[in-house]
């Protein structure tokens, strides 16, 4: 804990102390910009927690103490024993451990310290990141054939952040919500693929955009947690019955803690002058919460929610309250997409996607040393 300051390290200390006392929990790290030592004081604090209990998959609850915004990221035990999910690799490469009951998260940080740097790793990294790339590329193909063209526009730009987190990987930059742009330009410049982080910036509508866009966004965004927030709290009955990863993501992103910190940090971004950074790390928290949050509508309006044209199945879930799906393209920035500007996005998406695809295994070969 020498990274952070003494405020933080006593309140964090007692939180450690805490989940290192119950019986389900094997081990527990430090991990996330606290950890790497990029954090600003706005940051919240993310621990591993390695869980011995039957949940099943990983999950993160979101909890305050003395001001400070803590995120406790479950990790089944399961998930340590076998062949290592990607999604756990920069967790454990940061990790530093606080608490193991019997070295097995010991051992596995050394393996993963090791291993993450190799060119075998990287590239299934960056197959997980080329499969979601493919993925939203196909929703937003099909989004636009259906004439969802707010969809299309939202997808393409989906599509094209999951390609831009290749280079990401094979430049080993870590992968931040909140440092996403900054480091994003970074990697493209140095792999040679300035185009691919130029075209992202157009399609993500983050070119141009001022601080007054920045708290706007910030405001909206505020607007519709709030509105959304009252019907997860109306129907928490409907959640506690939802798939395990959707009741917990909602349970996250609806608790009063996690609107705080959005707040906090998203102020901090812009006050530091960084509001494509700004307007990116609320869009992309957006979207994720929207798909948990159109399953409970969905469920409570006894309707069927189409994840490939998300934006008109939000539309026919919420014509009771046109207020918050009106407001849902602004934030956004989708709400002037036309069959035109539709059409040139999707297929600029996969142009790029292609190329990425194209050269993924010759840039790791390059970039990579191996070991």
């Amino acid at each position: 804990m020498m990274r952070i300051p003494e405020k933080i390290r006593r309140t964090l200390e007692k939180t450690v102390k805490e989940m290192a006392s119950r019986e389900d929990v094997y081990g527990l790290g430090l991990f996330g910009s606290w950890s790497r030592g990029d954090a600003a004081a706005t940051s919240d604090v993310d621990l591993l927690i390695l869980t011995k209990s039957e949940i099943l998959d990983e999950y993160t609850e979101r909890t305050a103490a003395n001001g400070l915004m803590i995120d406790l990221n479950f990790i089944p035990m399961k998930w340590i024993l076998g062949p290592l999910p990607p999604e756990l690799d920069q967790k454990l490469f940061e990790l530093q451990i606080f608490y193991d009951k019997d070295w097995k998260l010991t051992n596995v940080k050394m393996l993963m310290a090791k291993s993450y740097g190799s060119p075998e790793r990287v590239e299934i990294r960056t197959n997980t990141h080329a499969i979601e790339a493919d993925i939203h590329l196909s929703r937003a193909t099909s989004a636009l054939f259906k004439g969802d063209l707010l969809s299309a526009r939202l997808f393409a730009s989906t599509a094209m952040e999951n390609a831009l987190k290749i280079p990401l990987e094979i430049a080993l930059q870590p992968i931040s919500n909140s440092h996403f742009i900054e480091r994003a330009e970074l990697a493209t410049e140095n792999l040679g693929l300035k185009n691919l982080f130029a075209d992202y910036m157009e399609i993500a509508g983050l070119n141009n955009v001022d601080k007054k866009l920045a708290e706007e966004k910030l405001k909206l965004f505020k607007t519709l947690w709030d509105e959304m927030h009252f019907t997860v709290k109306q129907n928490i009955q409907t959640v506690e019955k939802a798939h395990f990863k959707v009741k917990t993501a909602l349970k996250y992103y609806f608790n009063t803690f996690f609107m705080q910190g959005i707040v906090l940090r998203t102020t901090s971004i812009i006050n530091a002058g960084n509001f494509a950074e700004a307007i990116h790390y609320l869009n992309n928290t957006f979207v994720s919460m929207l798909e948990n949050y159109a399953w409970l509508k969905s469920t409570l309006e006894k309707q069927a929610v189409n994840h490939t044209t998300l934006i008109r199945s939000i539309q026919n879930l919420e014509k009771t309250n046109p207020k918050t799906y009106n407001s849902i393209p602004d934030l956004l920035g989708i709400a002037d997409a036309n069959k035109t500007s539709a059409t040139q996005t999707v297929e600029k998406a996969k142009k790029n996607i292609a190329q990425i695809h194209k050269e993924k295994k010759h840039l790791i070969k390059t970039h990579i040393s191996k070991s």
